[in-house]
């Protein structure tokens, strides 16, 4: 987990930057836009509140935004002195928050999040849950129709490669009846969905969750959501 840097310190650290002179480097936006990804960077697959989900962007990404920046400014002219003169970070933000935004739902960036302000169990947000939920970047929580859906919500890169998990050691009981006590508070009282349905809940929060442990999860943690022989399972059950 990576620590979130203050806004303030941040911007004093963008202000010791030494100057770049616009004669020796007509490149002077991706040059610095390489010093800003390395002053603020995120070490290895660390999370980061959604607040600073802009320090996992790519230099590359982070020059695009520093030149909309300088055009979107009064002058006509990007910068006129002997030095460039970079937009501050105040000013970068909401473009940088936009193309954080739009990582995520490209599934560039990984997002883990407490579903809803009474869960306790953090979980994978799908780039496919994305598109429909709104992100308040002070509070680093993600909103539906004003109402926080997700809450505690970090950002990471996803790995290099899938990693797969051996499951000789299953999640925790602790784990397990938290998530279950979590799934079955979705569903109203007397709801029986499928099996499918429950299973892939767990596969959100842990991906290749066996069947047969996730058959015993919901026997030993939530039987009320067991569909018992000759009923069908309700498939519009889930409370949204």
């Amino acid at each position: 987990m990576a620590d979130l840097l203050p806004s303030a310190e941040l911007e004093f650290r963008i202000l010791l930057l030494p100057p770049i002179s616009r004669g020796t480097h007509l490149d002077g936006p991706a040059l610095h836009a390489r010093r800003l990804v390395e002053l603020w960077k995120v070490e290895g697959n660390d999370d980061i509140p959604l607040v600073q989900a802009f320090r996992l962007l790519e230099a590359p990404t982070v020059e695009g935004a520093i030149w909309r920046a300088l055009y979107m400014g009064d002058s006509d002219e990007p910068d006129s002195g002997t030095s460039w003169q970079f937009p501050s970070l105040e000013e970068l933000l909401p473009e940088l928050r936009q193309l954080s935004w739009q990582a995520m739902l490209d599934g560039t960036l990984a997002v883990e999040a407490i579903k809803g302000v009474r869960g306790k169990w953090r979980r994978s947000v799908l780039p496919a849950e994305l598109p429909r939920l709104a992100p308040d970047w002070e509070l680093s929580r993600l909103c539906l129709d004003k109402r926080d859906e997700f809450i505690d919500v970090r950002v990471r890169r996803p790995p290099a490669e899938p990693v797969k998990k051996s499951w000789r050691n299953l999640p925790s009981q602790k784990e397990l009846n938290g998530a279950m006590d979590e799934i079955a508070g979705d569903y109203p009282q007397g709801a029986r969905p499928s099996f499918k349905e429950v299973w892939g809940k767990l596969k959100e929060r842990w991906p290749d969750f066996p069947r047969d442990p996730a058959r015993k999860a919901i026997k030993d943690y939530a039987p009320q959501l067991r569909v018992r022989r000759g009923y069908h399972p309700s498939t519009k059950s889930s409370r949204t």
